[in-house]
């Protein structure tokens, strides 16, 4: 498979930057692995990246429009939305609270509105593919914007409530968010811990069956167990770890191939990790001790989705 495109992959990759440079670091870290031919494999004209001034709310939702209207004229698409910057809840004064995720222009001064959860949701709603995946590295370490309003209050906040709810029942549509609600997303050297791990993940670290896909349930269980590990027991992270959320996978119907791992070669290629804790390797172990790692750490994050959406439900 050397040489080959993976032909129906897609991506919108959005690295605000400001107050965040890691944000810019992650963004471009992702997008060279998609576009790599040695790795995922993507067309360099189906990965489309804004980083800084260019990831403005304009600029962002003209993306979006392009994104959809490409997908959309391909029914085998498989897609991948990345934002990389704050994401959160804006408590506003005698007024319902509102999701928003930050943009360059917002965090800058330059504008009084982001891209607020329900649009997001629209976007996402319209692109036509069951093969789409949306991650969120929001609300870092460094801290929270200031609100124009001294009055209003910003609280982070994983995921766009309207964008789970819209979602619950789609298969193949998977929401994966950096941290919980109750928790901070780590910044690392040179990347966040979540992106690193991702990186990780899509180069062939997280693949039990060496076929030349990094598929989604894989992938998914490498953040599970990789991003707590990786927050833990170091006095940099005292502060407690942190657990990707996951929305509700027991909804897909295939482990799907988000792209390839070595540009469609079998073999596992040698990752450098910026952090030194060690790699789970999934080839060290039996399939079955591996089925039911990978199912025990599902079931757990699916009773933490449950009781995640239980709670948003019993709000609206």
């Amino acid at each position: 498979m050397n040489s080959v495109n993976f032909s129906n992959g897609y991506a919108l990759i959005i690295g605000v930057g400001f107050d965040l440079p890691v944000t810019v670091k992650d963004a471009t870290a992702l997008h060279d692995v998609l576009v790599d031919p040695g790795r995922a494999a993507y067309p360099k004209h189906q990965v489309e990246i804004l980083m800084e001034g260019e990831a403005n709310q304009t600029g962002i939702i003209a993306a979006f429009d392009r994104l959809i209207e490409n997908v959309n004229q391909n029914p085998d698409a498989t897609v991948i939305v990345y934002f990389s910057g704050h994401g959160g809840q804006i408590k506003r004064v005698n007024r319902e609270s509102e999701y928003f995720l930050l943009t360059h222009d917002y965090a800058s001064g330059q504008s009084n509105q982001g891209i607020s959860g329900d649009e997001f949701t629209q976007k996402i709603q319209a692109i036509n593919s069951r093969k789409l995946v949306v991650l969120l590295d929001c609300c870092h370490a460094a801290g929270m914007p200031a609100i124009k309003d001294l009055e209003d209050k910003f609280i982070k906040s994983p995921v766009p409530p309207s964008l789970l709810q819209a979602l619950d029942t789609g298969r193949g549509r998977v929401v994966i968010a950096s941290s919980r609600e109750n928790e901070k997303s780590y910044t690392g050297d040179p990347y966040s811990i979540f992106t690193n791990c991702l990186l990780e993940a899509l180069a062939g670290k997280a693949t039990r069956n060496q076929d030349g896909f990094a598929r989604i349930l894989d992938i998914v269980t490498y953040l599970i167990e990789q991003v707590p590990l990786k927050t833990s027991d170091s006095s940099k992270y005292r502060s407690g770890q942190q657990h990707p959320f996951v929305n509700n996978i027991s909804n897909l119907d295939e482990n799907f191939a988000l792209c390839y791992y070595a540009g469609g070669n079998k073999d596992v290629p040698t990752i450098t990790s910026s952090h030194p804790t060690p790699i789970f390797q999934l080839t060290s172990i039996s399939d079955q001790t591996y089925k039911q790692r990978n199912l025990k750490l599902l079931e757990e994050e699916i009773q933490h989705l449950q009781s995640q959406e239980a709670r948003i439900r019993k709000k609206n």
